[in-house]
């Protein structure tokens, strides 16, 4: 695959992972995964931006791309 699908993909993926963990380690509820045996509660904000840096990060590369 090329380079174009790649870098936005782990943007995304990135940003989501360092979201979550940034609300772990400061215990931020926005931002928190919370997993127990009765119920799981999953914050959609590091899921949005992560989605929204990707997009954003596409449409970089491709104003890079045409710009050259």
């Amino acid at each position: 695959m090329n380079k174009s699908f790649w870098v936005p993909l782990v943007v995304s993926f990135g940003s989501i992972i360092l979201l979550y963990l940034l609300g772990f380690i400061a215990e931020i509820e926005s931002l928190m995964f919370k997993l127990s045996l009765s119920y799981t509660e999953i914050s959609l904000l590091p899921i949005l931006i992560g989605i929204i840096l990707g997009f954003l990060s596409e449409r970089m590369m491709k104003l890079k791309i045409k710009a050259d």
